[in-house]
């Protein structure tokens, strides 16, 4: 029996082409929505789109960079073109890179800072309007990596604590506008195949399937943001680690710092330095949306 908790609303969730982006479009029209699918690779996001259309579910697709302002813009205009409203922002579309600040290509500081923050921020902004008059919601898929800076990971961690800023700042301005804002710190969770991150040198590729910490399954992810969604939740922290993380370095920074820093070989070894298959793709003109293809 489907819950139509959502009946009637409509979302757009950026990045939601695989992983936990699809798992919380899959989630959403389970429970009613009519929803937006995007991502960066026109093919992907072509196969995304028919299988939730072959289910019978009420869904468009466009493909759009977030990195890009005008992308952003025409993503939010292609959702009020195509539903009428907007009830439902789920800023989920980010990457990942590993690697220490030394080594690390400043390529990777400039593409995680403009995806993971600055796409979040654009598509927020341009949809302002469109979630005032649904008095909507707008969530964050942030990580457990968005609590504090860490040691081989700084480019990451970095854009996802000014993402967690962001949140806190649009909490405030919006509050009279009615609108939720929330953010949801997700831990470790079962990865797509295919999902890429950046490696150290600035290129791609495919992150393997961690297997030194217990997982959390796309679905649980999104049933979690879904019911936060409804319950107009400010902020959910998933997985017992990510909460035990949460605890510690929110109420003992200083046993924080000891930790990370007595572990940091671990950290860099377990964490960081994981492998990773290259990706070799050729430059595709499918970031930009149709009308503005050569």
């Amino acid at each position: 029996m489907k819950n139509h908790s959502l009946k009637d609303k409509v979302a757009l969730v950026s990045g939601s082409s695989m992983g936990i982006g699809k798992a919380i479009a899959m989630e959403l029209v389970l429970r009613g929505a009519k929803v937006v699918l995007n991502g960066r690779e026109e093919d992907r996001l072509g196969t995304a789109h028919e299988e939730f259309s072959k289910m019978g579910y009420e869904v468009k697709a466009f493909v759009a960079d977030v990195r890009i302002p005008d992308q952003c813009a025409y993503l939010i205009q292609e959702t009020i073109r195509s539903f009428g409203q907007l009830d439902i922002l789920v800023n989920n579309a980010g990457i990942s890179s590993r690697g220490s600040v030394e080594d690390m290509a400043t390529s990777n500081f400039i593409m995680l800072m403009e995806t993971n923050f600055n796409g979040s921020a654009y598509l927020s902004k341009y949809a302002l309007d469109h979630l005032k008059k649904t008095r909507g919601n707008v969530v964050f898929i942030n990580s457990a990596g968005g609590f504090r800076g860490m040691p081989y990971n700084s480019a990451y961690t970095a854009s996802k604590l000014a993402q967690a800023a962001l949140v806190d700042a649009l909490r405030i301005e919006w509050y009279d506008y009615g609108i939720h804002v929330g953010i949801a710190h997700v831990g470790f969770t079962v990865n797509d195949p295919e999902k890429k991150i950046l490696d150290v040198d600035g290129s791609w590729i495919y992150l393997p399937q961690r297997t030194n910490v217990n997982l959390a399954s796309p679905q649980s992810v999104a049933n979690s943001v879904c019911d936060m969604i409804i319950k107009r939740k400010k902020r959910i922290t998933l997985t017992s680690l990510g909460v035990l993380a949460n605890l510690i370095i929110r109420y003992l920074p200083i046993l924080t710092e000891w930790i990370v820093w007595t572990n940091r070989k671990k950290i860099k070894e377990e964490f960081t330095l994981i492998g990773g298959e290259k990706v070799y793709e050729k430059t595709s003109s499918s970031l930009l949306p149709k009308e503005d293809r050569n």
